[in-house]
């Protein structure tokens, strides 16, 4: 039976810390257990103040970079250059401090199509979980669109059907094509953070939690198309860290 457990804060900022201080007590325990810690990463607010927490000697310290690797949830299919895309941001922001003592990999959106970039991508994404020895990702950190997506996953698209490839082109999403972590490959997450901010989620996050409760039994296939894309996963517990305004 899948379970939600809430994290409620006053602030956005309360929200980064929080995440901050348990991505590290998670990432140190999993590579005592494991010897390494695979993270998927999507872009937003939340997660551009998370890398800008990290990145203070307060908490880059605390973290064992030599065996995290960052794979990227999702992409907006525009070259690394451009400020809309999310590693431009994380870069910015992240890792071009933390340096050669980090492992990252962006999706490949310098150059082809959106469907080369995918195939790619898919292909990193099964060398770097190979190298590892590991299935899935040990920790996805996913945000929650206004209107209930989640990853680059929008209600009604076409990326909903997918049931065999990990890694899929999103071209029917809103204002970008995409690249994407698919539904079937986000299920074998071990462990799944969602975090939400701000009054113009408040809605979306309401109706994804009632449809959360109401399809709790239900198996992350059998919620697709029933429920918005943020409903749809169902580890055993997934967990919420979101601020007052996006909870009233």
């Amino acid at each position: 039976m899948a379970q939600d457990l809430i994290r409620s804060f006053e602030t956005a900022q309360e929200v980064a810390e929080a995440v901050a201080k348990d991505f590290i007590a998670y990432t140190n325990q999993c590579i005592a257990e494991t010897g390494t810690c695979v993270v998927a990463i999507s872009g937003g607010t939340t997660p551009n103040t998370l890398f800008e927490l990290l990145n203070t000697d307060e908490y880059r310290e605390q973290l064992d970079w030599e065996n995290i690797f960052f794979l990227w949830v999702d992409e907006r299919f525009v070259p690394q250059s451009n400020p809309d895309n999310n590693f431009y941001r994380a870069k910015e922001r992240f890792f071009a401090s933390i340096g050669g003592c980090s492992h990252f990999y962006p999706v490949p959106t310098n150059s082809g199509t959106v469907e080369e970039a995918a195939d790619a991508y898919e292909k990193e994404v099964a060398t770097v979980l190979s190298a590892n020895e590991k299935e899935g990702v040990d920790l996805a950190l996913l945000g929650l669109g206004d209107d209930g997506h989640t990853a680059s996953l929008f209600a009604r698209s076409e990326a909903l059907n997918e049931k065999k490839r990990n890694v899929i082109p999103v071209t029917d999403g809103k204002v970008w094509q995409r690249v994407s972590m698919s539904f079937p490959f986000l299920a074998k997450a071990k462990n799944v953070w969602f975090t939400v901010v701000g009054e113009s989620k408040a809605a979306a996050l309401g109706r994804v939690l009632r449809q959360r409760k109401e399809y709790m039994d239900d198996s992350w296939e059998d919620r697709i198309g029933h429920v918005l894309p943020g409903a749809v996963l169902s580890q055993d517990t997934v967990t919420w860290y979101v601020d007052k305004a996006a909870k009233n």
